[in-house]
């Protein structure tokens, strides 16, 4: 073995396995990488990494990596590849991208990402912009995008979550979990708790979080719009709020009062299961304990239909309500980047107008707001901050799933023709898999191409599929998508082994055959160099200096000077860009579409309400399946299961049970636990098994433990912003006969 310091080089780069990407150490011998380690010097991490991080190298070496180009010789689904050079495949590509672009436009091509996000997500909306097509999705749009476009209305931009030790009096944590989804962040809260901090938590489960909070809200699922309701309410009519700054900087505060009123907290009570002491509790700890901070969760953008909507907005509300916003110790508003040229390299104006287009976003009737309509409606509101209007937002407007399904199966609202997957398996992660299945198996799709490092059950329905560079093996800037003001450099530790690639190359190849040309730097290293430009650095040189980053100086107050990126300049408590975009503005509650109290007989057959698609911290979503470091660790999927219920339906633990909607059924493996309310169980999401058959029926076994094979996809069940229902669902569980 060889020693540490005998080691011939340190590449300092960032774990690329979440979108979190600490910092890390690579030690690399001979061109190979033989140890990753936490970057005490790096200000992502501070030199803490997570259990993934542990399967670095089994990562980059895994006999199942894709490493040469392949195309599709048989039936969709069938398995049957054939190797070709990177040039076959893309000239092929380009040929076909350029004659469905004459044929039926260039909204005809859609993309399709998840993770990794950087860089592939960006050189995507890069390539999809100078294309013509406004058709992009990623995983973001179910990771928050109807609470961060709440916030954008509401008060132009999002904030940051985290409460600061030492200064932050009170912290909700409100549908997140960040020992599982961020341990950096859980730190953070630990540091701010051992410092004072108070710690309310808001979760139908007793998670790590509920655990160590001095107050848990153990709400029933999809009622989080009435809880925030009942406490607008309470710290209203106690005069909790803050008075000066609700007068000084708020719109539309009579109209909440009076939405407000009709949820009392004896009523908010019989709704979310929450008792009225511990609602009264936390409006008054929330209220009076500041500055105070209350956490986003994209468990509240999961709940469905109408819910979402009044329990996103009654979060930012709250914000403002208190004179939370905006100041040190509470939610910090984002800005843009102040010394970065990522927007307009993105070309986000060609979003806006382009020659060849002359259709709006495939949900643009369904949901108005993902749109170039409500794209230009943000960027007209953020030009009190940014004066080309640059916007958080812009990262959110992307298509709803269900748009795109009904684009190829239906041809409407016209033909989806081509789509390319990169990073992401929406057989695993958007809801009612079968749907999505039989649109990627069509004959109306003409194309399909998918990028990735593992064949996958959605990349065995491609046509080609290209083998990614991991994070080992490509540079990085890491940019969150132009949703901070910060930056983090990484060097590439080893060359790419085989013919894996970066993302960037794919649509730089792509961009240079269907008349991009002049448009593509030659390298990911150069594309930076113009993102860097206004800092007279090229990436070579950030690299060179021993602090590769840039974390300008937080500011506070920021509205006393420019006032909010809203249409009035103020926090707009009833948001004027929703109405100008033909959206209730008003935080109204509604039951879940799928709710008990909608229509108690469906208690009948399925009693249980379904939760599903919590983070484990061994994985990100669909992805590190095929790691036996971490399968070891967590190696079935599992459901969460009162163990009242369980003696009733006598069921053990570690017994494998059906978990079964109206969509169909799966199996999961039970796991009794008295911090779930016996009226609800979670089931755990994304899950497939890589060591089984590669082609249909199979495909991994998706349909095996797959809970979105069993969720739903119909109108009612996505939100104002187009997201899945994932949470507050119904179920009933069976178990199986041995």
């Amino acid at each position: 073995m060889v020693a540490m310091e005998e080691y011939s080089e340190i590449r300092r780069t960032s774990c690329g396995f979440c979108h979190w990407q600490c910092g890390v150490r690579v030690h690399v011998e001979k061109g190979r990488p033989v140890k990753v380690e936490g970057d005490t010097e790096n200000p992502l991490g501070h030199g803490l990494v997570c259990v993934k991080n542990s399967a670095a190298l089994e990562f980059h070496d895994h006999s199942d990596r894709l490493n040469y180009p392949l195309k599709r010789i048989g039936e969709r689904g069938e398995g049957k590849w054939r190797r070709v050079s990177w040039k076959d495949a893309l000239d092929e590509i380009a040929e076909n991208l350029i004659q469905i672009k004459r044929d039926y436009g260039p909204e005809a091509l859609l993309f399709l990402g998840g993770m990794p996000h950087e860089p592939g997500d960006w050189a995507a909306w890069r390539f999809c912009n100078l294309f013509g097509s406004p058709n992009v999705f990623n995983q973001g749009k179910n990771c928050g995008e109807a609470e961060i476009l709440a916030e954008c209305a509401t008060y132009g931009w999002h904030t940051s979550k985290a409460p600061k030790p030492g200064v932050t009096k009170c912290a909700v944590i409100w549908g997140k979990n960040w020992p599982q989804s961020d341990h950096g962040t859980w730190r953070t809260v630990l540091e701010a708790k051992e410092k004072g901090c108070k710690l309310v938590v808001i979760d139908p489960r007793k998670t790590q979080s509920a655990s160590k909070a001095d107050l848990w809200l153990q709400v029933r699922p999809g009622s989080d719009g009435a809880l925030g309701l009942g406490l607008i309410n309470l710290i209203i009519q106690e005069k909790l709020y803050d008075h000066k700054f609700v007068d000084t900087w708020c719109t539309g505060f009579a109209e909440i009062k009076k939405i407000a009123a009709d949820y009392p907290a004896d009523k908010v009570e019989e709704i979310t299961w929450v008792p009225e002491e511990k609602i009264r509790q936390a409006a008054r700890m929330y209220a009076t304990l500041k500055p105070a901070v209350i956490s986003g969760g994209v468990a509240l953008c999961h709940i469905g239909g109408r819910a979402v909507k009044s329990a996103v907005q009654a979060k930012a509300i709250l914000r403002a309500l208190t004179g939370n916003l905006d100041v040190e110790g509470g939610n910090v508003l984002g800005q843009p980047f102040q010394d970065l040229a990522w927007f307009g390299n993105v070309l986000w104006d060609k979003m806006l107008e382009h020659p060849d287009r002359t259709r709006d976003t495939l949900s643009a009737e369904k949901f108005p707001i993902a749109s170039v309509k409500g794209y230009r409606l943000f960027r007209e509101a953020m030009k009190k901050q940014h004066p080309k209007g640059y916007s958080a937002a812009m990262y959110m407007l992307v298509n709803s799933s269900i748009c795109i399904w009904d684009a190829i199966l239906k041809q409407k609202p016209y033909p989806l023709k081509a789509v390319i997957t990169q990073g992401t398996n929406p057989l695993l992660t958007l809801g009612n898999a079968r749907t999505i299945s039989k649109a990627l198996k069509s004959d109306n799709l003409a194309l399909h191409v998918g990028m990735d490092f593992f064949m996958t059950p959605t990349l065995e329905l491609a046509d080609y599929v290209f083998p990614a560079a991991d994070w080992l093996e490509r540079p990085n800037l890491l940019l969150e998508w132009g949703n901070v003001d910060y930056y983090v450099a990484g060097e590439k530790a080893v060359e790419p082994l085989y013919e894996r690639r970066d993302d960037y190359q794919l649509w730089r190849e792509l961009g240079n055959r269907v008349d991009q040309k002049g448009h593509w730097p030659d390298s990911l290293d150069e594309m930076f160099d113009k993102f860097l430009k206004p800092t007279g650095l090229t990436f070579k040189q950030l690299l060179a200096k021993k602090e590769r980053w840039s974390f300008p100086p937080i500011k506070y107050k920021k509205h006393e000077k420019d006032g909010f990126a809203t249409f009035s300049g103020k926090v707009e408590l009833v948001p004027s860009l929703f109405r100008k975009i033909g959206i209730d503005p008003l935080p109204k509650y509604e039951e879940p579409p799928r709710s008990f109290a909608r229509d108690p007989m469906m208690a009948k057959q399925y009693p249980l309400i379904l939760i599903s698609g919590s983070r484990v911290i061994q994985y990100i979503h669909s992805t590190l399946r095929n790691m036996k470091t971490l399968r070891k660790i967590y190696p079935d999927p599992l459901v969460q299961i009162n163990p009242k219920i369980a003696a009733e339906l006598e069921i053990s633990e570690g017994d494998w049970v059906w978990i079964e909607t109206p969509e169909g059924r799966i199996k999961q493996k039970a796991k009794l636990d008295d911090g779930i309310d016996p009226r609800v169980v979670h089931a755990d999401g994304f899950w497939w098994y890589p060591e089984e058959t590669a082609e249909e029926p199979s495909l991994f076994g998706v349909w095996k433990s797959n809970v979105n094979a069993i969720t739903p996809d119909a109108c009612e069940f996505f939100d104002y912003a187009g997201d899945n229902a994932f949470r507050a669902l119904i179920c009933r569980i069976v178990k199986p006969v041995q």
